[in-house]
């Protein structure tokens, strides 16, 4: 090799050292993620005041999202997330137990921009979003009483923003602050889980609201950080359910769920 192709070729050999110092950038780039969580939930459901059913959970999830940059700072993506536990019901009228098994699956689409400000960068967006719990409670509580499973699905509006801070070369502090306007819901429960009843109860929600925060340490390839979630439904639409011989009218009683944990997530590009 003469001296002028070995000149030649030093840009080349040397664009992987030039890739690692740049470290990572703030705008939001094309990639894919894939990590696990690990959070408590806990769901509260009020009536006039009084507690009318309460389940508390600990959760071990699989959560993964892909991001496609596009043009002038716009990018769109989507995430999904999937969790599983055991659940501790409570129920006034009913008694407690414990072991139950609950899921929680959630999915996403969003789309948004970035607004680069040098060492910060802001970035709003919005979405579509679809969560749904299925608590398997079928069983006897200490009471001697049967609690029937249950299954509630929402769809969302998310709205938010996350800035990013640069701390080094290679990494960069997350805060992500969202608020979800629910555009409506479904929440069933089995009674025909207990002996004598023929039918389930079905209502519609429509009205609630929900909050997230998450805070993020990023660097090129891993992440770790701490999210909070939170939701707040008013008292459903009234619904039916029956046994052999009375129909009854019910409604979900006014609730709220918190979510709290932890996640690592390794990302692709």
């Amino acid at each position: 090799m003469t001296r002028w192709q070995a000149i030649r070729l030093l840009p080349l050999m040397l664009t992987p050292l030039l890739a690692q110092a740049q470290g990572i950038a703030l705008h939001t780039g094309t990639a894919s993620e894939l990590g696990i969580q690990l959070y408590g939930q806990a769901y509260e459901a009020d009536r006039n005041g009084t507690s009318e059913l309460a389940m508390e959970s600990r959760k071990l999830g699989v959560a993964g999202s892909f991001t496609q940059a596009l043009a002038d700072g716009w990018y769109w993506g989507g995430e999904g997330r999937y969790g599983w536990g055991a659940t501790t019901y409570t129920s006034a009228a009913r008694g407690r137990n414990s072991a139950n098994p609950e899921t929680l699956a959630e999915v996403r689409v969003i789309g948004g921009r970035d607004f680069d400000l040098g060492t910060q960068l802001w970035s709003p967006y919005a979405g579509l979003g679809y969560r749904s719990v299925d608590s398997q409670l079928k069983g006897y509580t200490d009471t001697g009483y049967v609690s029937p499973s249950r299954i509630g699905n929402l769809v969302y509006l998310p709205v938010g923003i996350t800035h990013r801070l640069r701390l080094a070369p290679d990494a960069r502090l997350a805060t992500t602050l969202e608020g979800n306007y629910l555009l409506g819901g479904t929440q069933t429960t089995r009674y025909t889980d207990i002996a004598g009843y023929v039918s389930d109860l079905n209502v519609t929600q429509k009205k609630g609201y929900g909050a997230r925060l998450g805070l993020a340490y990023e660097t090129p390839s891993w992440s770790v950080g701490l999210f909070f979630h939170y939701w707040n439904l008013q008292e459903s639409e009234p619904g039916t359910y029956a046994t052999t011989t009375t129909v009854y009218t019910a409604t979900e009683a006014p609730s709220v769920t918190r979510e709290t944990g932890i996640q690592l997530k390794y990302r692709f590009r």
